[in-house]
């Protein structure tokens, strides 16, 4: 049989504790993220636009580039000059890809590949507190890409073609309210 002392020992150590609440300050935080606070994501929405097609995606920021990209598949890597890589776009099996080399600008589409004489170097034109980067390039027929900046130094619009010229996707800034 136990002894009354370590009985007794066992029940002064269960009210004590019943009244005790660990805590800890990392858990709390851990348990205020989960209900969480809503989270403003407006600073890095953006509309997405190819054809006809328009969508809102968010700008995440990666080694190499920024991704823009929303719950519906839709993609497109920009790594500071050109759009490198898009998906989706409202085209169930929309896939494009640009790569420069020397001389060169090639475009894939659905694993086609087509190949087009590099561009000309962006050329850059201040307007009105904005500056505008176009760049000429020579597809099927001759067109231009363009990126917009404004005063704070941010980039607004990024136009440029995923087929030499043939069609446009375009992203714009979302201004927040």
């Amino acid at each position: 049989m136990k002894s009354p002392r370590l009985v007794s020992s066992i029940c002064v150590l269960s009210f004590m504790l019943g009244g005790c609440s660990v805590q800890s300050s990392q858990l709390s935080s851990i348990i205020n993220l989960m209900r969480g606070s809503p989270v403003d994501y407006s600073e890095s929405a953006w509309l997405i636009r190819y054809g006809e097609y328009r969508a809102q995606v968010q700008a995440l920021s990666f080694e190499g580039g920024i991704l823009f990209s929303n719950s519906r598949g839709d993609q497109a890597f920009f790594d500071g000059w050109t759009i490198t890589r898009a998906a989706g776009l409202g085209l169930e099996r929309g896939s494009w890809s640009v790569k420069d080399d020397a001389g060169r600008r090639h475009f894939t589409h659905r694993s086609r590949l087509s190949s087009y004489p590099a561009c000309a170097p962006w050329e850059k034109e201040a307007m009105s507190g904005v500056v505008q980067f176009t760049q000429s390039c020579q597809g099927a027929s001759v067109y231009r890409n363009k990126i917009l900046v404004n005063k704070k130094g941010q980039i607004t619009l990024i136009r440029q073609s995923l087929n030499a010229g043939a069609s446009f996707v375009t992203l714009s800034k979302l201004q927040k309210d």
